[in-house]
Protein backbone atom coordinates (compact mmCIF):
# COMPACT_ATOMS: atom_id res chain seq x y z
CA UNK A 1 0.00 0.00 0.00
CA UNK A 2 1.29 3.44 -0.91
CA UNK A 3 -1.41 5.49 0.77
CA UNK A 4 -4.69 5.25 2.65
CA UNK A 5 -6.73 8.43 2.91
CA UNK A 6 -10.25 9.39 3.96
CA UNK A 7 -12.41 11.43 1.61
CA UNK A 8 -15.38 13.23 3.15
CA UNK A 9 -16.95 14.40 -0.12
CA UNK A 10 -16.98 14.02 -3.88
CA UNK A 11 -14.85 17.18 -4.06
CA UNK A 12 -12.19 15.64 -1.81
CA UNK A 13 -12.19 12.47 -3.93
CA UNK A 14 -11.59 14.59 -7.03
CA UNK A 15 -8.70 16.41 -5.32
CA UNK A 16 -7.11 13.13 -4.17
CA UNK A 17 -7.35 11.71 -7.70
CA UNK A 18 -6.06 14.91 -9.28
CA UNK A 19 -3.06 14.89 -6.93
CA UNK A 20 -2.43 11.19 -7.62
CA UNK A 21 -2.38 11.95 -11.36
CA UNK A 22 0.87 13.90 -10.92
CA UNK A 23 2.62 10.54 -10.37
CA UNK A 24 1.25 8.96 -13.56
CA UNK A 25 3.03 8.57 -16.89
CA UNK A 26 1.81 7.54 -20.35
CA UNK A 27 1.20 3.79 -20.37
CA UNK A 28 0.23 3.58 -16.69
CA UNK A 29 -2.81 1.53 -15.69
CA UNK A 30 -5.14 2.48 -12.83
CA UNK A 31 -7.49 -0.24 -11.58
CA UNK A 32 -10.55 1.18 -9.81
CA UNK A 33 -12.20 -1.13 -7.28
CA UNK A 34 -15.27 -0.56 -5.16
CA UNK A 35 -18.95 -1.37 -4.83
CA UNK A 36 -21.57 0.33 -6.99
CA UNK A 37 -21.74 3.98 -5.98
CA UNK A 38 -18.39 3.92 -4.15
CA UNK A 39 -16.88 6.66 -6.30
CA UNK A 40 -14.88 4.92 -9.02
CA UNK A 41 -16.12 7.24 -11.75
CA UNK A 42 -15.54 10.30 -9.54
CA UNK A 43 -11.94 9.15 -9.08
CA UNK A 44 -11.66 8.80 -12.88
CA UNK A 45 -13.02 12.36 -13.22
CA UNK A 46 -10.26 13.54 -10.89
CA UNK A 47 -7.64 11.80 -13.05
CA UNK A 48 -9.08 13.55 -16.11
CA UNK A 49 -8.93 16.90 -14.30
CA UNK A 50 -5.30 16.21 -13.45
CA UNK A 51 -4.64 15.59 -17.14
CA UNK A 52 -6.38 18.92 -17.93
CA UNK A 53 -9.17 17.22 -19.85
CA UNK A 54 -12.17 19.54 -20.05
CA UNK A 55 -14.66 17.03 -21.45
CA UNK A 56 -17.59 15.83 -19.37
CA UNK A 57 -16.35 12.53 -17.92
CA UNK A 58 -19.11 9.95 -17.75
CA UNK A 59 -19.30 6.34 -16.69
CA UNK A 60 -18.44 3.94 -19.53
CA UNK A 61 -20.79 1.26 -18.16
CA UNK A 62 -22.81 1.04 -21.38
CA UNK A 63 -20.13 2.08 -23.89
CA UNK A 64 -17.42 -0.08 -22.21
CA UNK A 65 -14.78 2.57 -23.02
CA UNK A 66 -14.60 6.34 -23.27
CA UNK A 67 -11.51 7.91 -24.83
CA UNK A 68 -10.52 11.51 -24.12
CA UNK A 69 -7.84 13.29 -26.13
CA UNK A 70 -8.17 16.94 -25.12
CA UNK A 71 -5.63 17.07 -22.28
CA UNK A 72 -1.91 16.67 -21.68
CA UNK A 73 -2.05 13.03 -22.74
CA UNK A 74 -4.89 10.69 -23.77
CA UNK A 75 -7.10 9.19 -21.09
CA UNK A 76 -8.95 5.91 -21.58
CA UNK A 77 -11.71 5.05 -19.10
CA UNK A 78 -12.95 1.46 -19.28
CA UNK A 79 -15.70 -0.36 -17.44
CA UNK A 80 -15.42 -4.15 -17.73
CA UNK A 81 -18.52 -4.95 -15.70
CA UNK A 82 -20.30 -6.35 -18.76
CA UNK A 83 -17.22 -8.14 -20.09
CA UNK A 84 -17.19 -11.84 -19.27
CA UNK A 85 -13.49 -12.63 -19.53
CA UNK A 86 -10.10 -11.60 -20.84
CA UNK A 87 -10.87 -12.99 -24.32
CA UNK A 88 -13.61 -10.36 -24.67
CA UNK A 89 -10.99 -7.65 -24.11
CA UNK A 90 -9.13 -8.89 -27.21
CA UNK A 91 -12.28 -9.36 -29.28
CA UNK A 92 -13.36 -5.78 -28.58
CA UNK A 93 -9.90 -4.41 -29.40
CA UNK A 94 -9.47 -2.81 -25.99
CA UNK A 95 -5.87 -3.97 -25.57
CA UNK A 96 -4.92 -1.52 -28.36
CA UNK A 97 -5.92 1.38 -26.14
CA UNK A 98 -4.42 -0.18 -23.00
CA UNK A 99 -1.02 -0.87 -24.61
CA UNK A 100 -0.73 1.31 -27.70
CA UNK A 101 -2.85 4.36 -26.89
CA UNK A 102 -0.03 6.40 -25.37
CA UNK A 103 -2.13 7.53 -22.44
CA UNK A 104 -3.35 6.71 -18.95
CA UNK A 105 -5.89 3.89 -18.70
CA UNK A 106 -8.36 3.67 -15.80
CA UNK A 107 -10.31 0.41 -15.56
CA UNK A 108 -13.39 -0.21 -13.44
CA UNK A 109 -14.35 -3.83 -12.72
CA UNK A 110 -11.09 -5.11 -14.21
CA UNK A 111 -11.02 -8.61 -15.73
CA UNK A 112 -7.69 -8.29 -17.50
CA UNK A 113 -4.57 -9.75 -15.90
CA UNK A 114 -1.41 -9.43 -18.01
CA UNK A 115 -0.35 -5.80 -18.20
CA UNK A 116 3.00 -6.68 -19.80
CA UNK A 117 5.37 -4.73 -17.57
CA UNK A 118 3.25 -1.59 -17.31
CA UNK A 119 3.08 0.33 -14.07
CA UNK A 120 -0.20 -0.71 -12.44
CA UNK A 121 -1.88 1.09 -9.55
CA UNK A 122 -4.88 -0.28 -7.72
CA UNK A 123 -7.37 2.10 -6.12
CA UNK A 124 -9.71 0.51 -3.59
CA UNK A 125 -12.60 2.76 -2.62
CA UNK A 126 -14.51 1.65 0.46
CA UNK A 127 -17.78 3.29 1.41
CA UNK A 128 -17.88 4.28 5.08
CA UNK A 129 -21.16 6.22 4.93
CA UNK A 130 -23.13 8.31 2.40
CA UNK A 131 -20.35 10.91 2.07
CA UNK A 132 -17.20 9.29 3.47
CA UNK A 133 -14.85 6.93 1.63
CA UNK A 134 -11.57 5.28 2.47
CA UNK A 135 -9.31 5.40 -0.60
CA UNK A 136 -6.41 2.96 -0.62
CA UNK A 137 -3.76 3.39 -3.31
CA UNK A 138 -1.44 0.43 -3.99
CA UNK A 139 1.30 -0.15 -6.52
CA UNK A 140 0.63 -3.50 -8.20
CA UNK A 141 3.48 -3.30 -10.70
CA UNK A 142 4.94 -6.80 -10.89
CA UNK A 143 8.51 -5.91 -11.73
CA UNK A 144 10.66 -3.09 -12.97
CA UNK A 145 9.81 0.49 -12.14
CA UNK A 146 7.60 1.16 -9.14
CA UNK A 147 5.58 4.30 -8.68
CA UNK A 148 5.49 6.59 -5.71
CA UNK A 149 2.84 8.87 -4.27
Amino acid sequence: MLLSVISNSVFETLVIAKTFTKTLCPGDIVLLNGDLGAGKTHFAKGIAEGLEIRDNITSPTFTIMNAYYGGKIPFFHLDMYRIDNEDDVFELGLEEFIFDGGGITAIEWNKYRDFKGRRVFEIDIKRIDDDTREIIISDKTESGKKGSF
